[in-house]
């Protein structure tokens, strides 16, 4: 028998491996229409968040997306004012531990997602994986709506509706955040980073508020409104979505383009001195991804602008990475790079952050022999496990024991079923897992790797007729977050099928 599978796509390349008054009249101490609606693996109802309506911004609803992930319906005022044209989502996921550590404090990643119809969920559900990569790592992460083509400015042109985006952010989402959750409110408690509009709107808001935040990246952003190419995307978008052509920055032609030239982050480079500067965009080395050289140039033409103005910088255009790079990014404008970015980028903003010494009230050291595969054997459906390509969950009698097994298959490229875990530095560990593959799998891998994509031990396999065990015992040194990984380099109709899979300390 073969695994379930939808109809068969092509994929990319895919390699291993988004005004702080208030009037007390508004202060409303209720969540979401009686209380927050809970799914049954969520936190019990006493540990959830109280989400108050604050700081301009009324709650009425939400609901958990995920055991860590909460989502709440808002609409705004500014005093007297609607700052942005709603109702509008708020999306939070929460680091492992929270409600264990009831007095901890941690840092938030402000993550924006794109425009041509992008949303808080982009990040979530959208492509995005912002839970899996944020796994184990003491930050909590907030999407908020940014509007369809809003780009996180005060719009010269709001006559189809409140568009105040840089107002709506800074005076009211943060202070909103910062009233509700365990944060820690201050500049170095804060990073921002966004994709193609959001990594616009990342860097103009950490620009226009360079004393709120530590760090700043952009993934694919449009960083330079200089460019002809992206006021074209940015004034053809805003038609698209029913708003004025010159909504968002007014005129792009000279002499008239003003506001373009005053909110272009080319011509405020020194805003930025003193904050941590991550730029990652692809080298759009396929003809057809026009969209992300323009990016890609634009990222370059900025770096060189920083540097030369005194401000440090990193940056990093990618092409195609190797095999163990985790999301496969091809260099392209899409999630498989979004995540390969933000994915590096973490680590690096956690570095310049105030985070807690411990995020668990249990001991950091993991017991001999406990597996810390969560949904090992894939019985309660696929999450946690994420999908580099195609992959899914069977429930049809093909397991090796129980009721699920995860498969990957596609006809090109790396695909396989991945999991975080957080482990105890420098112990040994036995990774194990059972799996077949149809006939012609001549190149597939099971292992462990680091989050930033290095082998730290695997096994390679071939055709595997019936469920194989593959054993690797691997040594992680310092690295307390790891992936376990099983995949294959599709060629032609390839799958396989992964069962019962355990890492456990020696």
């Amino acid at each position: 028998m073969t695994p379930t599978r939808p109809t068969i796509r092509n994929s990319s390349q895919v390699h291993k491996g988004r005004r702080a008054l208030w009037s007390a009249t508004l202060l409303v101490l209720a969540t979401l229409a009686g209380g927050l609606q809970l799914l049954a693996s969520s936190p019990a109802r006493a540990d959830a968040p109280n989400l108050a309506s604050r700081n301009g911004i009324t709650v009425t609803a939400s609901r958990w997306i995920s055991p860590r992930t909460l989502e709440a319906d808002v609409s705004t005022s500014l005093i007297a004012t609607v700052a942005v044209n709603g109702p509008h989502r708020i999306r939070v996921t929460l680091p492992d531990g929270y409600f264990q550590n009831p007095t901890v404090r941690y840092p938030v990643i402000y993550l924006l997602h794109g425009g041509a119809g992008g949303n808080s969920a982009q990040w979530t559900t959208g492509g995005g994986d912002a839970e899996g990569i944020s796994r184990g790592k003491p930050v909590i992460i907030v999407m908020a709506d940014g509007g369809k083509v809003g780009w996180f400015t005060n719009w010269i042109d709001q006559s189809k509706g409140a568009q105040s985006w840089a107002d709506y952010y800074l005076n009211q989402v943060i202070p909103w955040v910062d009233g509700n959750l365990r944060t820690v409110a201050a500049k170095d408690g804060r990073a921002i980073a966004g994709l193609s509009m959001g990594g616009y709107g990342a860097v103009r808001l950490a620009q226009d508020r360079p004393d709120l935040f530590a760090s700043v990246a952009s993934f694919s952003g449009a960083v330079d409104l200089g460019d002809m190419g992206t006021r074209t995307v940015v004034t053809e978008q805003a038609i698209q979505y029913g708003f004025p052509a010159n909504g968002p920055f007014g005129s792009p032609f000279w002499p008239n383009d003003t506001v373009w030239n005053a909110k272009d982050p080319m011509k405020r480079t020194t805003r930025l001195a003193g904050l941590q500067i991550l730029l990652y965009a692809g080298a759009g080395i396929n003809d057809a991804d026009v969209l992300e050289r323009t990016m890609g140039q634009s990222a370059d033409r900025f770096s060189k602008t920083l540097t030369a103005n005194g401000v440090p910088n990193f940056w990093w255009m990618y092409g195609r990475p190797g095999p163990s790079v985790p999301y496969g990014c091809d260099g392209g404008h899409n999630f498989s790079c979004w995540n390969f970015a933000f994915n590096d980028a973490l680590p690096k903003m956690l570095s310049v952050l105030k985070v807690p010494t411990t995020t668990s009230t249990t001991s950091t050291t993991t017991p001999a022999g406990t597996n810390v595969v969560a949904n090992a054997g894939f019985e309660s459906g696929l999450a946690p496990w994420s999908c580099a390509g195609q992959c899914g969950r069977d429930s049809t009698g093909l397991a090796r024991t129980g009721t699920g097994n995860g498969w990957v298959r596609n006809t090109s490229g790396w695909n396989d079923l991945h999991q975080s875990l957080t482990i105890s530095g420098n112990r040994t560990y036995k990774v194990t897992g059972w799996i077949r593959t149809s006939a012609n799998n001549t190149d597939g891998y099971f292992g462990l790797r680091t989050t930033s994509g290095q082998v730290l031990g695997e096994q390679r396999f071939y055709n595997l007729g019936g469920y194989t065990q593959l054993t690797v015992t691997v040594n992680p040194g310092s690295n307390t977050s790891v992936v376990v990984y099983g995949g294959l380099w599709a060629n032609g109709d390839t799958w396989l099928q992964l069962d019962d899979v355990s890492v456990a300390a020696v």
